[in-house]
């Protein structure tokens, strides 16, 4: 080959804009490669993995399962509220029965007291005078009545209690069953609650400290590896929430862990406290729950207050009214020892007033006969020569002048002497036999008396358990009254209260033995 030809091919031969073009589509191809390379780079940091349809529905099932556990939590602690606050209810139902049957026995032991006063105005009139034992009685009433009163006010406060107590409990419950709404797929024994129950005394301490520390987020929870690598590779593309539907963060896995297994292993009260994670009070924790757990809570600590009192009324109540009682018993049994005392003594007096009748009349019948003997015979038929003035004797010597003898004149004296011991000694007895009658009525008053004072402590003892149906006024009381009244009205009339009768029938009585001695005497 020739050296032009030669040079001839180490020359171009196509032209530059076709060669151009080429290279242009080659730097173009490069340029779209290199592009393509990027946005692949761009879309595998970018682009959604393959199992986010399984991660978001994961996600989305530990959110839920978060949320019910949580709500399964606020579910046991207002159960736990509504038990304690049935609980309290059935305490203080207790302490209102026992209120009533301390109220009960008040007003039988004030019935039992006005029964007493009652059978003691049954004494007799001499025997009404007011004394202690009549005082000890108005004291017990005053001390029955006011004590009626403050049990009454306490049971009033007890039933108002109850009611808001009820109202509390029929809150509670509607709030359990709506919160409890969504744990219908979820298990309802709770073993672990005694975990919660025993670090979280209040739920509203909880809730409250929740508030000022915050929740942990979503990168914090341990445990949530699964999920923190989802949302990275979700990017932009990944499922954006609103404030509004935001849900609560799921439970610390510790807390999960001793939930199901029911203990809290080797953690203490503070480190449980430090590693839980409490619950969203505006989704689980919702403020209508807030506002009855915290009712709740008032109505207890306030249920417990009137308890408290309740117990201490029915314990003051009960010490007073036994004192109130024995102090009664003892006066109305003290004035029985003295009523029996003094009629013992009036018996004797009685006897010794009864020997001196007999006395006097022994006296007035020999002052009689002494009498009868200085007049001498009834009929002047019966006289003996011997007993006349004028027997034979006495005229001889009255023959001479100035022998008058004094016979007649000492008759006379004597007769008029024995007349006016005889009128003296009929009064002397007739003021003892009235004396004996005074005394008498005295002594069957003293025994009215003493038969009503140890019936009424009888009747006392015997109601002192209070296992008697109150129903006005009892059967016992009443005989008693019937047989009081009866013996009243078929005793004799009494003297007066210095067991002697009026000036006017002494007197009366003085002229008639007069009157019948000066007939005798004339006679």
């Amino acid at each position: 080959m020739s050296a032009a030809a030669t040079l001839g091919l180490k020359m171009q031969v196509s032209p530059d804009t076709w060669k151009g073009a080429s290279a242009h589509n080659m730097k173009l191809s490069q340029a779209i490669i290199a592009r393509c390379d990027q946005g692949m780079r761009i879309s595998r940091r970018t682009d959604p993995l393959p199992l986010l349809r399984d991660a978001c529905i994961r996600e989305s099932n530990d959110r839920i399962h978060a949320y019910v556990r949580a709500t399964r939590a606020v579910v046991v602690q207002l159960r736990q509220k509504l038990v304690a606050t049935n609980e309290e209810i059935k305490a203080l139902t207790r302490g209102k029965e026992a209120l009533e049957r301390s109220l009960e026995h008040t007003r039988k032991d004030l019935a039992l007291s006005r029964q007493s006063v009652e059978l003691r105005g049954l004494r007799p009139s001499r025997e009404k005078e007011p004394d202690a034992a009549d005082l000890c009685l108005l004291e017990e009433q005053a001390h029955l009545l006011s004590s009626k009163r403050s049990l009454e006010v306490q049971l009033s406060k007890a039933q108002q209690q109850l009611q808001v107590l009820s109202l509390t409990r029929a809150r509670l419950a509607a709030v359990l069953q709506e919160r409890s709404r969504v744990t219908d797929l979820l298990c309802h024994s709770m073993s672990s609650t005694v975990a919660v129950s025993h670090f979280s005394s209040s739920s509203s301490q909880i809730f409250d400290r929740q508030r000022k520390v915050g929740f942990l987020p979503q990168s914090l929870v341990p445990g949530n590896e699964r999920l923190q690598r989802s949302k990275s590779a979700q990017g932009s593309y990944g499922v954006q929430r609103s404030k509004s539907h935001s849900a609560p963060a799921p439970l610390h896995l510790s807390v999960i862990r001793e939930e199901t297994e029911g203990h809290r292993g080797s953690l203490g009260p503070k480190e449980f406290e430090e590693k839980q994670t409490y619950l969203d009070p505006y989704e689980t924790f919702s403020p209508e729950s807030r506002d009855s757990v915290q009712l709740a809570s008032e109505a207890i600590l306030k249920s417990q207050e009137i308890r408290r009192e309740l117990r201490a009324a029915v314990d003051n109540k009960k010490l007073l009214q036994v004192s109130a009682h024995n102090t009664v018993n003892e006066g109305l049994t003290r004035k029985l020892a003295e009523t029996i005392t003094i009629t013992q003594h009036l018996q004797v007096n009685a006897g010794q007033t009864s020997l001196a009748v007999h006395r006097a009349r022994r006296c007035l019948e020999t002052q009689e006969k002494g009498h009868g003997y200085l007049l001498g015979p009834e009929s002047i038929a019966n006289l003996t020569t011997r007993e006349r003035l004028d027997r034979p004797l006495v005229k001889v010597y009255q023959r001479h002048p100035s022998t008058e003898l004094p016979e007649a004149a000492h008759f006379a004296q004597a007769s008029a002497a024995y007349t006016e011991s005889l009128q003296a000694t009929r009064k002397n007895v007739m003021l003892l036999r009235l004396a004996q009658k005074g005394l008498q009525a005295d002594i069957r008053d003293k025994k009215t008396a003493a038969e009503v004072d140890s019936g009424i402590v009888r009747l006392r003892r015997q109601k002192a358990s209070h296992r008697w149906v109150l129903d006005g006024q009892s059967s016992s009381v009443k005989r008693a009254v019937k047989l009081y009244s009866r013996r009243t009205s078929s005793a004799p009339a009494a003297p007066s209260a210095n067991g002697a009768v009026s000036v006017r029938e002494s007197i009366q009585k003085e002229r008639w033995w007069k009157a019948s001695n000066h007939s005798r005497s004339t006679d």
